[in-house]
């Protein structure tokens, strides 16, 4: 199993928000090295989260993306994770960095709580809706970006999202990994507690999840 990992959509750095890249269905495994990537750039997210961090990591010529080293780990802003090229161009920042293959990153991807942003919250039908194609579209391309990369098997993606998560329940969330090219989804049988920093970069929310992983069909 590779001993890297990467996650997408992540908010704050601190220690109790940060996506735990570590759990695996039913255990855990400890992480060498693992990218993270966020949706804002990068003077957007230093702004909310009110981070000042310095040096920042060199930008590579193969990419506009902005990144810094943080704790040791390599961040990579303005990521889409509907993108498959920002998600390329992440995993070919992440790999030179760490000095190992895009496989060794790809191989396990992690994410949070996806959820369409904040106009459709009164209109429940229409938000599970987006958030279905959300997660659909997040999963083609990550299947775009193996393929760019000639990666062929043994790519899990980690979902946290309660299993009666209102906003795209368990039977919904599976549903919408496998239209995306997942060949199955399983449910860790644990109960996982963990904090949610929301939009606004400074208050968190509490929240007991439940770990969903699919195996894409590659």
């Amino acid at each position: 199993m590779s001993k890297g990992a990467m996650t997408l959509a992540e908010g704050s750095q601190k220690k109790s928000f940060k996506t735990d890249a570590t759990l695996v269905l039913n255990g855990n495994k400890e992480r060498e090295y693992v990218l993270r990537t966020a949706y804002d750039q990068l003077s957007v997210w230093k702004a909310k989260y009110a981070v000042n961090i310095s040096p920042f990591y060199p930008r590579l010529k193969a990419s506009i993306k902005e990144a810094a080293l943080i704790d040791n780990e390599i961040w990579v802003f303005g990521i889409d994770g509907t993108n498959a090229n920002h998600i390329i161009d992440a995993v070919t920042i992440a790999s030179q960095f760490y000095q190992v293959q895009p496989r060794d990153i790809l191989s396990n991807i992690y994410i949070k709580n996806l959820n369409a942003e904040g106009r459709h919250e009164g209109n429940l039908p229409l938000l599970v809706k987006l958030n279905m194609s959300l997660y659909e579209k997040t999963t083609e391309a990550i299947v775009k970006a193996c393929k760019h990369f000639g990666i062929q098997s043994s790519i899990n993606i980690h979902v946290y999202s309660s299993n009666i998560n209102p906003k795209i329940s368990k039977s919904e969330l599976h549903e919408a990994l496998k239209a995306g090219g997942a060949k199955s989804v399983e449910t860790d049988k644990r109960k996982i507690r963990h904090k949610v920093g929301s939009n606004n970069g400074v208050d968190s929310v509490p929240l007991v999840s439940n770990l969903h992983v699919a195996t894409l069909g590659l």
